[in-house]
């Protein structure tokens, strides 16, 4: 009985080793993945509810007009490309909007030429044809013997269009459904390799108003989203973040209590972002974090103001009246920095000002909230 059983174990692993190597090309068991990664939002607040950034493979960016959810995407490149080596960008503009201001804000090195992509820039490749689009990523990802680390922007997944429906008229029927299923059979054949070795690709959406036939109809369970692409592009990604439209109480002034007004400088505003799909159990939640108006070079998400938000929310800087005081354990944490600290800053504002003057401060006191709240180690 026992001997039966054993036979039975060696034939079927040595079938299997069989079939996998004469099958090779349609697997990827024999092939050594990337090491994992973690790449910062650009957000610490963020990145504390994706637990440390986002990894490699897919993720789908949806919402309204000027959510943020462009220069998010560019922020993700921005640090993917700083922090990881032999890595690179290709930002597909299917919609023709990468205006010089938002080239400015993400502070990358844009080329537009394939002969000037070389390891630390970002390529802009201007196409909406899905098919196009679709056939150059597949190849893309097979002809990397370098074996550099992409991370891939689709700006946006709705302005693309099959290259059947470009030839037709504006009369003509178009194909029904013929972006969902295209995307369905990019995504199919991308998104094993995509994770394993190590590539990031961010697929911008926006959002789409229902209409229904009949008042009584009811709504798709299964779409977690009012975005267009099929439910593919909804099972695929391992994160969905919808970007939220900017409301006049998102605006962060320098009179907070008082109205909008010429006279009342606008410094930036809250984004919001609520978690449609997420890798781990924090679907469902919503997450501000402050961007800063006018700055430039990738650093227009306010780290500043977050350390400082995130200190006071985990009590390492306790408020006494109109004064913050730097706790014990942080006073401890900060000596020996040779950064000149004081005990105590008159209200936040003096504290971030402190922090945007010295950029050896800041970084001092984001490895703390690294190191004491995000517990994460980030690229």
């Amino acid at each position: 009985m026992n001997k039966k059983k054993s036979k039975s174990l060696n034939d079927s692993k040595e079938y299997a080793e069989a079939y996998f190597k004469s099958n090779q090309e349609y697997h990827l068991n024999f092939e050594e993945g990337a090491k994992p990664y973690l790449v910062s939002s650009g957000s610490m607040i963020l990145d504390k509810v994706l637990g440390g950034g986002f990894s490699s493979g897919l993720h789908r960016f949806i919402g309204a007009n000027e959510g943020g959810k462009t220069n998010e995407a560019l922020h993700v490149m921005h640090n993917m490309i700083k922090n990881l080596d032999n890595s690179k960008g290709l930002f597909v503009m299917a919609e023709g909007r990468l205006s010089e201001d938002i080239r400015n804000r993400a502070g990358l090195n844009f080329v537009y030429l394939p002969e000037e992509w070389v390891t630390g820039t970002c390529l802009v490749w201007e196409c909406n044809i899905t098919d196009t689009v679709v056939d150059f990523l597949r190849g893309l990802l097979r002809n990397n013997q370098d074996q550099e680390k992409f991370c891939i922007v689709i700006d946006s997944m709705d302005g693309l269009i099959t290259k059947e429906d470009l030839d037709k008229g504006s009369s003509d029927a178009r194909k029904v459904a013929g972006g969902a299923l295209m995307c369905s059979d990019f995504l199919k054949r991308v998104s094993l390799g995509m994770s394993k070795f190590g590539h990031m690709c961010i697929m911008i959406s926006q959002v789409r108003s229902s209409i229904n036939i009949s008042q009584y109809a009811k709504a798709d369970p299964n779409n977690q989203t009012n975005s267009s692409g099929g439910n593919a592009i909804l099972h695929y990604p391992d994160w969905i973040l919808e970007f939220k439209k900017q409301n006049k109480s998102d605006k962060i002034l320098e009179k907070p209590n008082e109205q909008i007004t010429p006279e009342n400088k606008i410094y930036g505003h809250n984004a919001k972002v609520a978690i449609l799909k997420s890798t781990n159990e924090s679907t469902g939640q919503i997450v501000t974090y402050p961007i800063k108006h006018g700055r430039m070079g990738g650093k227009s998400i306010w780290i500043e103001r977050e350390i400082v938000e995130m200190l006071i929310m985990w009590g390492y800087l306790e408020k006494a009246g109109a004064w913050l005081k730097l706790d014990e354990e942080l006073k401890e944490y900060l000596k020996g920095k040779e950064i000149d600290f004081k005990d105590s800053y008159q209200g936040s504002r003096s504290f971030y000002e402190f922090l945007e003057g010295d950029e050896k401060a800041t970084s001092c006191l984001a490895e703390f909230v690294k190191d004491n709240i995000l517990n994460k180690k980030l690229v």
